[in-house]
């Protein structure tokens, strides 16, 4: 088996396959849970293919062991891969050179955030694998330097111009929650009804069953405009999630993003939102450490080195401190 996925069956679970002449085939699995069920897959996949550990095997067996952990970036790493798959599929891990990944690179019509985060997930599924034993060697995988991240916030008076081009009712409600939480788009899309609290006046950007990672999802208030939109969204639901379009959930809001730049002529994305709200705030002198806490930065040195110039006064006790003194000869 290249591949399989987990599935119910007849009041249990079975694994899914395709074989090797393409055809689809269903075997039932002994466990009656999901975890033990995925569990079983993982091992008969495993016994059951003797085929080398070309880089699409690895990172076909990676990312099930990562799903399996429940760990939050793995659907990322799904789409990610979908996307090398058609390169790097059929390569055996100990060729990968510096011109192979730079050939890889040339081919990609996309950013160089995007490449250095295929390359990297590349890297860490082949030392992953040489960890489990299934290859002798993890080779070093050459990726293009950062690009210079250029932060951008909106005005107050862009904003305006901006949300007054925003039409859909879910995408203004996406607009107001990205100013107001300063949420990643991510967290916001993700974001269920149940995780609302009205009478706390409060919003939960972390589902219960994900587990927090670097990127913190914190429990954040939202002020009164936030909570009366989404007071409106909620009598008119018609899913679990907040932002959602004829009842299902949305998955990307960039095009909705992409028109409203075009028709006010201020260019915004989601993630400019969050930037624009932690300005506005440390603007109105919101102390760093608590700023850092409604991010859900664990380190408040993260929040100072992007926001802490905005502050009021910023430096400014430092450039009076030095004076000239008038000397008498």
């Amino acid at each position: 088996m290249s591949e399989f996925s987990v599935q119910r069956f007849r009041n249990g679970f079975a694994v899914v396959y395709t074989d090797d002449e393409g055809k689809r085939r269903r075997q039932k699995l002994a466990a009656l849970d999901r975890a033990s069920a995925e569990a079983e897959a993982r091992q008969r996949w495993q016994l059951g293919d003797r085929s080398p550990w070309t880089v699409g095997r690895i990172v076909t067996a990676y990312l099930a062991d990562r799903r399996a952990e429940g760990i939050a970036t793995a659907n990322r790493q799904d789409d990610a891969w979908k996307a090398m798959r058609h390169f790097w599929e059929n390569v055996d891990p100990g060729l990968i050179d510096r011109a192979m990944a730079r050939r890889y690179a040339q081919q990609r019509a996309v950013s160089v955030s995007t490449i250095r985060y295929e390359l990297s997930m590349l890297a860490v599924a082949i030392r992953w694998a040489k960890r489990a034993g299934y290859v002798g060697e993890a080779p070093e995988i050459w990726r293009p330097s950062p690009p210079e991240r250029v932060e951008r916030h909106l005005s107050h008076d862009e904003f305006e111009r901006f949300y007054a081009a925003v039409r859909a009712p879910h995408a203004r409600l996406y607009v107001l929650l990205g100013i107001y939480s300063m949420a990643r788009p991510s967290a916001i899309l993700d974001l269920t009804w149940d995780r609302v609290d009205f009478e706390r006046g409060e919003i939960d950007l972390n589902p219960r069953d994900r587990k927090q990672t670097r990127k913190r999802r914190p429990r954040v208030p939202l002020n009164a405009e936030a909570l009366d939109a989404l007071r409106a969204a909620y009598a008119a639901r018609q899913s679990e999630y907040v932002i959602e379009r004829g009842g299902t959930k949305v998955a990307c809001i960039k095009k909705a993003f992409q028109a409203a730049s075009k028709r006010s002529g201020v260019y915004a994305t989601p993630y400019s939102l969050r930037h624009t709200g932690a300005v506005w705030a440390a603007e109105a002198g919101v102390p760093m450490p608590e700023l850092a806490q409604f991010m859900g930065h664990d380190d408040s040195r993260t929040t100072e080195k992007h926001y802490a110039r905005f502050t009021p006064g910023h430096l400014r006790r430092v450039s009076e401190a030095v004076q000239r003194r008038q000397m008498s000869w």
